[in-house]
Order: structure tokens, then C-alpha cells, then sequence
């Protein structure tokens, strides 16, 4: 479908398309990392109220860690889909394949993009890059509520009970 785009318009279509999918990639990502999050958040508070042993809270942190892998697999996925679909790589596996290359910017994939269609790469690196950039301002965030998490349950099984104090 895209490889019938003519020669002349092809600059045109790698921008609409490549700024379609980088804003369709983001707002994805903010709801997948807001879903991730509030996960986070809730499983937390239910450690708390249940006073679970510090060690298992690791298991909520662990829980955040992969689903937000699973959200940046998805959209690799989905460039992959659409470098597939739009007939600009032959198989779904190169096309993931080359997808998660550029996504990461790893850049280490033998293939590339006809010469007409090589500049969607940049676009699918910068999605990447944006992504990354955000998942890491919320890893941070949720490594910090990890450590207040530890603390407090850490704090509960040190205090004294009354009947320590016999």
C-alpha cells in the first residue's frame, strides 16, 4: 500500500505517517503507563493494609517492572504492524525485527527501509526515545515509593507489640 506512494510524495507521507504513529504511540503510552501505575499504587496500599513481610513487596515492584516491558514490546509491535501492513517490510518478523532496532535505536539489524522510506526510521527512534524517557521519569518515581514501601512495612514488623513488653 505505501510502496505505491509516488517517489515525489514520499517525504510527504514518511512525516504524516511517522507523526501519526509517534503521537499514537504516545498517547498509548500514557495510558498504558498510567494503567502501570496506578497498579503500582493500589498493590502498594494493599501490601500496607495487609501488613506483608518486606521482602514480598519486591513482588509489586517486580509486577511494574513487567508490565511496562510488556507496554514497550506492544508498541514495537504495532510500528512493526504498520512497516507490515503498509507493505514496506515482507514479513511480520523482520518487520518487528527492524521496528525494535529502530525503537531502540540499537541500530544493529542487517535490513533497512527502501531508500525512498529510510527516514521512518529516525521517526520510529524518536518514538522510542520518548517513550523511554518517560517510563524512566516513572521508574523513578515508583523506585522511591518501592523504598518508602520496604521502610514503612520494615518499620511495622520492628515495632514492639504489648505483650514484647512483659
Amino acid at each position: 500500500m505505501l510502496m505505491r506512494i509516488s517517489d515525489d510524495l514520499v517525504p510527504f507521507a514518511v512525516v504524516i505517517l511517522g507523526a501519526t504513529m509517534l503521537v499514537f504511540i504516545m498517547i498509548l503510552h500514557g495510558v498504558g503507563l498510567d494503567l502501570v501505575v496506578s497498579r503500582y499504587k493500589r498493590k502498594s496500599a494493599e501490601f500496607r493494609d495487609e501488613d506483608r513481610h518486606p521482602r514480598l513487596a519486591v513482588l509489586v515492584f517486580a509486577r511494574a517492572v513487567l508490565l511496562m516491558l510488556v507496554l514497550h514490546l506492544s508498541e514495537i509491535c504495532i510500528w512493526g504492524l504498520v512497516l507490515r501492513g503498509g507493505g514496506l517490510v515482507h514479513n511480520l518478523h523482520e518487520a518487528v525485527y527492524f521496528s525494535a532496532n529502530a525503537y531502540t535505536t540499537l541500530g544493529m539489524g542487517s535490513m533497512a527501509l527502501s531508500h525512498t522510506w529510510h527516514e521512518l526510521s529516525p521517526m520510529i527512534a524518536i518514538a522510542g526515545l520518548f517513550t523511554f524517557a518517560w517510563t524512566t521519569s516513572e521508574m523513578f518515581n515508583i523506585v522511591g515509593e518501592q523504598h518508602d514501601l520496604v521502610a514503612a512495612l520494615s518499620a511495622r514488623r520492628q515495632k514492639p507489640t504489648p505483650s514484647n513488653h512483659k
